[in-house]
């Protein structure tokens, strides 16, 4: 009986070393640009992304959110938000996430426009908010004309003055501990 669990046991556990090769995997499809591959590989990882150090497994999430930010967006937002919490000052995700958003706004402003109700309207304005506090952060730690151009926008399309107007002391709060690259180790 104790050699039957002990067996198992062994078969349940996960070969850290192996999901490991198999990150560098993606990471080096990702390098290559080969996004079939990188897609194959990053399924295989997905059941044992707890075997990953932690480092590795946020840039694993930050790989998935690339991935799907074009086909996907709604599951790319999935990965994003868990890079941001992971690495809140990671402005490149908040750049992706802040665009995820904007589209996100514009099908809400879509539904407003068809069967403007409560719940679609509040369901704009929250997506035009989050897109707001995400392209802040990305407009802080690498400030960048088109991308102000469209929190300006943002902002007059909700009514929001006060936001606007505080919009130069929150950049430079935002602007502190800015992180550009993801650790992987």
């Amino acid at each position: 009986m104790i050699l039957l669990c002990g067996t198992f046991a062994k078969a349940q556990t996960v070969d850290s070393a192996a999901v490991f090769d198999s990150y560098l995997d993606l990471n080096m499809a990702m390098f290559e640009g080969n996004t079939d591959n990188a897609e194959r590989v990053s399924e295989q990882i997905m059941a044992d992304t707890a075997a990953l150090p932690p480092k590795a497994r946020v840039n694993y999430y930050n790989i998935l959110g690339k991935l799907y930010e074009e086909r996907q967006p709604a599951e790319a937002k999935v990965y994003y938000e868990r890079v941001v919490a992971h690495v809140p000052n990671y402005y490149v995700a908040h750049l992706a996430l802040g665009y995820i958003y904007i589209k996100e706004a514009e099908d809400n402003e879509k539904k407003v426009q068809a069967n403007s109700t409560p719940d679609t309207r509040w369901a704009h304005i929250t997506s035009v908010k989050k897109a707001i506090a995400h392209l802040e952060k990305a407009q802080a730690c690498d400030p960048n004309e088109d991308t102000m151009n469209t929190i300006t926008s943002l902002y007059k399309k909700i009514n929001d003055t006060a936001g606007l107007a505080g919009i130069k002391a929150r950049l430079a709060t935002l602007a502190k501990n800015c992180v550009d690259l993801l650790e992987t180790q």
